[in-house]
C-alpha cells in the first residue's frame, strides 16, 4: 500500500460488478461510465477527538477556541448516517459527478473503516470537490452523532451528546487527480472533532441543561450551544488520499509525479 499526492494520482482498472441498488455514477452528459471504468472507493473517519475547552469567550489558538490548559473535552464515539459520497470534477472542460448511493451507517472511530467503490472512467480530473451528504431523518438514525465526556472546572467528569439530525453538507477539495490502470483509489473523508465545538467555553457546557445525567446537545436541548457546533460542523471536512499499485512489484514508476506521497489531514473544507 503506498499513499498517493493529491496532484498526481493513478488508479487501476479492476472488474467489480458493482449492485446497482446501491451505487450510481452520474454524468453531465447523463451517460454511465464506460466497460473500462476503474474504481474510486470512499471512506470516512474522524480524528483529533480531543480538544481542550476555551475558558473564556474569543480566546483562540491557531484559528481555534482552545486553551492548552483549560479543561479538555474528549470525544470516544460517533456515528453518521451518511445519504450519499459525492466526487465533483472537471474532466475536459465538462462537469463530471459520481455518487455512491444508499444510507451507510458508519462508525466514525472503527480501526479499519468500511469502503464504498463505485466506478470511474479513466483520465484528468481537476477542481475536484469530495461531498459528505447528511439529510434529516424521521428515524431514530442520526445523521451526525458524537458521546463523549467534559471536564468542569471543579474537576467534575460529565458525559456529553452531540446529536445533529439536520440537512448538512460537508466538503474538501482535491486539486487534481490523474486516474490510469495502474492504482485502486481510496479517498478517506476526515471529520476533524476538535474544530467542532470552536467557540463554546467551558462555562457554556457548565451551564447546560443536564438530561438523564448528561449534556444533551441537540435541535431540541441546549439550541444555542447547538446552533454553534452544526455552524462549525460543516468546516470539519479534509482529507486523505492512498493508492494501491497493482504489477510493479512494489515501486512506483511515476517519475517526477512524487506518488507515494501521504496528503492525510488536508482541510480545505467548508468552501
Amino acid at each position: 500500500m503506498k499513499t498517493l499526492e493529491n496532484q498526481n494520482i493513478k488508479i487501476v482498472i479492476v472488474a467489480l460488478a458493482l449492485a446497482t441498488s446501491l451505487f450510481s455514477c452520474k454524468k453531465d452528459n447523463g451517460l454511465s461510465p464506460s466497460s473500462s471504468s476503474a474504481k474510486i472507493s470512499f471512506g470516512l473517519k474522524a480524528d483529533n477527538p480531543s480538544m481542550a475547552l476555551a475558558s473564556t469567550p474569543g480566546l483562540t489558538v491557531n484559528g481555534l477556541a482552545t486553551n492548552a490548559s483549560g479543561p479538555v473535552i474528549t470525544w470516544t464515539a460517533g456515528t453518521a448516517t451518511v445519504t450519499r459520497f459525492q466526487f465533483e470534477a472537471k474532466k475536459a472542460g465538462a462537469k463530471i459527478e459520481v455518487e455512491s448511493n444508499g444510507l451507510k451507517n458508519i462508525n466514525l472511530f472503527a480501526i479499519d473503516p468500511s469502503f464504498f467503490p463505485v466506478k470511474i472512467d479513466t483520465g484528468t480530473y481537476s477542481e475536484i470537490e469530495v461531498k459528505l451528504v447528511l439529510v434529516k431523518t424521521t428515524s431514530a438514525a442520526i445523521p451526525l452523532q458524537l458521546k463523549g465526556s467534559f471536564t468542569k472546572a471543579d474537576g467534575t467528569v460529565m458525559p456529553v451528546e452531540l446529536d445533529i439530525n439536520e440537512d448538512m453538507v460537508i466538503k474538501t477539495e482535491i486539486k487534481s487527480v490523474v486516474i490510469d490502470a495502474t492504482t485502486d483509489l481510496k479517498t478517506t473523508f476526515m471529520l476533524h472533532l476538535n474544530k467542532i465545538f470552536s467557540g463554546i467555553t467551558v462555562a457554556d457546557l457548565s451551564a447546560a441543561t443536564v438530561t438523564g445525567g448528561a449534556v444533551v446537545i441537540s435541535n431540541t436541548s441546549n439550541v444555542a450551544l447547538f446552533n454553534k457546533a452544526k455552524a462549525n460542523a460543516v468546516n470539519i471536512g479534509g482529507h486523505e488520499v492512498e493508492g494501491e499499485h497493482h504489477g510493479h512489484n512494489g515501486s512506483d514508476d511515476n517519475g517526477g509525479d512524487n506518488g507515494g506521497e501521504s496528503h492525510g489531514g488536508d482541510d480545505h473544507g467548508g468552501h
